[in-house]
């Protein structure tokens, strides 16, 4: 049996979303790493920076 992580770094607050600049809670990366990770039953497991990224 194998075990699958699933390891991504997303932008949270504001984002470019659908066209437009939006505040969102969850970056887009992580939504996709949550599907990626219901599909094969993985572990999730964010990465975060040491210095925070500008809201803008």
């Amino acid at each position: 049996m194998s075990k699958t992580l699933i390891v991504y770094y997303s932008r949270k607050g504001e984002n470019y979303w659908n066209g437009s600049i939006k505040n969102l809670s969850k970056g887009n990366t992580e939504i996709v790493a949550e599907m990626i990770a219901d599909i094969t039953g993985g572990d999730l497991f964010e990465v975060d920076t040491v210095k925070t990224y500008p809201a803008d």
